[in-house]
């Protein structure tokens, strides 16, 4: 009867611990779920924070476009599991230049991914039921890097074990006496051979539990990893293989050394430590062990690090991908030349139901777009959007546009700038040392062209001083052979449509019924045909002469 009982108790706690653990996943999966929505809807507050919340430099690319920071097209995208995974992400949508190839492979790989929904989601899972805290392989190739793998040579454990047998076997003799203590000799023999490699065990032993846990989460998820292969000849699988090798080098060395460190935990519990190592060398065949594996993927390690990363930022990217099917992935033209042709662009950060879009293309060679318009007409935003779109582009990523075609740039920006007290920089100046910086590299010689995002240009100065400046630096900017946009309040600086072939005007504007400013915020060609300045200080009651 008890024993019926105890086995009924124990049937009674195997299904409840799975079904603790079946909620625990339900939850976990709801909040991916959740994860998913939010960012398709663009709910900052219901965004998960990335893995690092980067704070981007003044006067930077991922300043003005926002592309770290709150409210970022970084925290949009990012569900890495991994420090390194949410940098390399957050590297690949800095517009930094790639080979086409490079961006084409990815793109590849992304759409390929952006089918995977439940691979990805249960690698996420995966992640999220292991562990909360993020992986981190710069720490884990630390620790593993102060392991010496001669710290404990094979003699060693040879020797040990001898000891070990022989003294167990003259144990055992002599208590059914057949021989005298010998056997005292002999253990203590291996005693002194431990105590006088204590420290070394004890040392290797330390940096072994530093990464247990993160080790253990690195080689589960690489299992996980594995389910993503196929038999099909594509970029994702090459990837791939490439990864993991022909046999699964990666995994195999991986789990020995998850489960090495876990049995190493063990030697934590003092008196299980003196058992273990009273009838078997455990320390020191674990240790040994440890080292032999560690001494053999010490040069790949790093490599293994670097891969899984950099498939983390295509799984985030190719999320972004399947959680947005009406974008596009952008055609990159390799001809070397000016062109940059959209329909339909809009910004990825802005709502789906409040997004405009908008049509556009160069008409012209190393043309320069002028860009007039009335307050809060669009004309920042629609720079924020052609750049934070080519930084997508560039990234291999799908962007906000029905169809987008452009060549490689080198982006540069003019759009938040700001004063520094701690340098005693002014507004103005610091506008001036940026768009120096754009002169310079229009200067210097390169492969790509330089594309420029110029907002307000000289906004920080006054109106004589603000015309004469713009029109001689877009002069320049025509000269040196830039391409780009440049908004500016003055309308005067239109006439250098006349005056410089490369240059043409556009406009946004608005119209006003009533007491009420109506924005269409569409792109026009040609200058700005109104101002409304005056307007918008007359309906907030501000005296108007």
């Amino acid at each position: 009867m008890m024993s019926a009982s105890i086995l009924l108790f124990g049937i009674i706690v195997h299904f409840h611990s799975r079904l603790i653990s079946g909620i625990r996943r339900c939850s976990e999966y709801l909040k991916i779920k959740k994860a998913h929505l939010a960012r398709l809807e663009i709910e900052w507050k219901d965004i998960p924070e990335p893995v690092v919340n980067f704070h981007p430099s003044e006067m930077s690319i991922e300043k003005d476009l926002d592309i770290t920071g709150e409210q970022s097209l970084h925290k949009l995208i990012d569900t890495a599991v991994s420090i390194e995974g949410s940098e390399m992400l957050a590297s690949s949508l800095r517009a930094d230049p790639l080979p086409i190839d490079e961006i084409l492979k990815r793109q590849s790989i992304i759409k390929e991914l952006a089918e995977m929904q439940l691979r990805r989601d249960k690698f996420l899972l995966k992640a999220m039921l292991i562990s909360k805290k993020p992986l981190n392989f710069r720490q884990m190739q630390r620790n593993i890097s102060v392991i010496n793998p001669a710290a404990i040579p094979g003699w060693l454990l040879k020797a040990s074990s001898v000891l070990i047998l022989a003294y167990t076997t003259l144990f055992l003799l002599h208590i059914i006496g057949i021989i005298p203590s010998y056997w005292i000799l002999f253990f203590i023999l291996y005693l002194l051979l431990y105590t006088s490699n204590q420290k070394k065990i004890s040392k290797t032993a330390e940096e072994s539990s530093k990464i247990e846990s993160q080790l253990r989460k690195f080689s589960l998820l690489m299992e996980e990893i594995r389910r993503f292969r196929t038999k099909k000849n594509t970029s994702l699988q090459n990837f791939l293989e490439n990864l993991f090798g022909s046999n699964n080098e990666v995994i195999d060395s991986l789990n020995e050394m998850r489960r090495i460190s876990s049995a190493m935990l063990i030697r934590e519990n003092p008196i299980m430590r003196l058992l273990l190592n009273l009838f078997f060398p455990f320390d020191l065949y674990f240790c040994r062990r440890l080292l032999v594996v560690i001494d053999n993927i010490k040069g790949e390690f790093s490599g293994w690090c670097a891969s899984f990363s950099r498939l983390e930022c295509y799984m985030s990217l190719s999320n972004f991908a399947a959680l947005n099917e009406e974008y596009a992935f952008p055609a990159i033209d390799n001809n070397n030349n000016s062109s940059f042709s959209v329909k339909s662009m809009g910004h990825p950060l802005i709502k789906k139901s409040q997004k405009v879009t908008n049509d556009f293309s160069f008409c012209k060679e190393k043309e320069i777009v002028i860009i007039t318009g009335s307050n809060m007409s669009g004309k920042s935003t629609f720079l924020k959007t052609v750049g934070i779109n080519l930084c997508l582009a560039y990234a291999g990523a799908p962007v906000s546009a029905y169809s987008f075609s452009t060549s490689q740039f080198n982006l540069f920006t003019c759009i938040k700038i700001s004063d520094s007290i701690i340098d005693g920089i002014s507004y103005f100046y610091a506008e001036v040392k940026n768009l120096k910086q754009l002169l310079d590299k229009l200067i210097e010689p390169g492969k790509l062209l330089n594309l420029f995002l110029i907002d307000e240009i000289f906004k920080g100065t006054n109106n004589r001083e603000r015309l004469i400046g713009g029109r001689a630096y877009i002069k320049e900017l025509s000269r040196l052979g830039g391409t780009g946009f440049v908004s500016t309040h003055d309308l005067e600086l239109v006439n250098l449509e006349s005056e410089a072939a490369v240059v043409s005007n556009y406009h946004f504007r608005e119209e006003i019924m009533g007491e009420k400013m109506i924005f269409d915020y569409k792109i026009h060609p040609g200058p700005c045909p109104t101002t409304n300045a005056l307007k918008i200080m007359s309906i907030s009651g501000l005296p108007v002469e």
